[in-house]
């Protein structure tokens, strides 16, 4: 008789529980309190923002190729879920009120209808890619994917961001991408860099993760 194979779980589903573990900030600091989490997401928001101004165009492209994503993913993977989102939502929160966060805003401040302005902008729809990239992230950093497998959660997270960029991009009227060209230019593009940037994310983050297993085993 027959006996039917049983599907193997793939690494991502061996990796995986249904228990919520602590962040890496957790981790790293145990006895953190509320001051401590906040002066860490202001320090994030700050490393977001350099990383934004590090940047370059593509011919013809005026959406920057920068380390945002990078910073990004490393928040959440350090934060987790909830801080990661507060972390990042405090970065979009001062580009919106026309500070110089946003990767094409100039150093210092400009005001808070230009800062609305570029939100609302072209590149609006990566900005709310941001979040759900933090989330996704971050979730998937607190459910299994930490440790040596953070590289599934920062991809995951990273292929993720261009689901609401594109569908904005698609629906807006901004002249760009050109006709026939939304998924080069929005997206495949950027997809080598992102790889790249997805890999440094989660080397950052397994290191910090080797540095926290070892305070808690020298405490044991």
């Amino acid at each position: 008789m027959h006996t039917p194979s049983v599907a193997q779980p793939t690494a991502i589903e061996r990796s995986l529980s249904l228990k919520r573990s602590p962040s890496l900030f957790d981790s790293l600091f145990p006895d953190a309190k509320l001051v401590h989490r906040i002066a860490a997401a202001v320090a994030i928001v700050a490393f977001i923002v350099v990383c934004s101004k590090i940047r370059f165009y593509l011919p013809g492209n005026p959406t920057p190729l920068t380390l945002q994503t990078l910073a990004i993913l490393t928040a959440a993977g350090v934060m987790g879920f909830r801080w990661g989102l507060i972390s990042v939502s405090g970065y979009l929160v001062i580009g919106a009120l026309g500070f110089l966060a946003f990767a094409n805003q100039p150093w210092g401040f400009t005001t808070p209808a230009a800062g609305w302005e570029y939100v609302t902008g072209l590149t609006g729809g990566y900005l709310i890619g941001f979040l759900l990239m933090t989330g996704i992230a971050g979730a998937l950093s607190q459910y299994g994917l930490s440790r040596s497998n953070s590289l599934w959660a920062t991809v995951i997270a990273g292929i993720a961001l261009y689901v609401p960029a594109l569908v904005w991009l698609a629906v807006g009227d901004f002249g760009w991408p050109s006709e026939g060209k939304l998924l080069m230019d929005g997206m495949y593009v950027y997809l080598p860099g992102d790889f790249l940037k997805a890999v440094g994310a989660s080397l950052l983050i397994t290191g910090l993760w080797k540095l926290a297993d070892n305070r808690l085993s020298g405490r044991e």
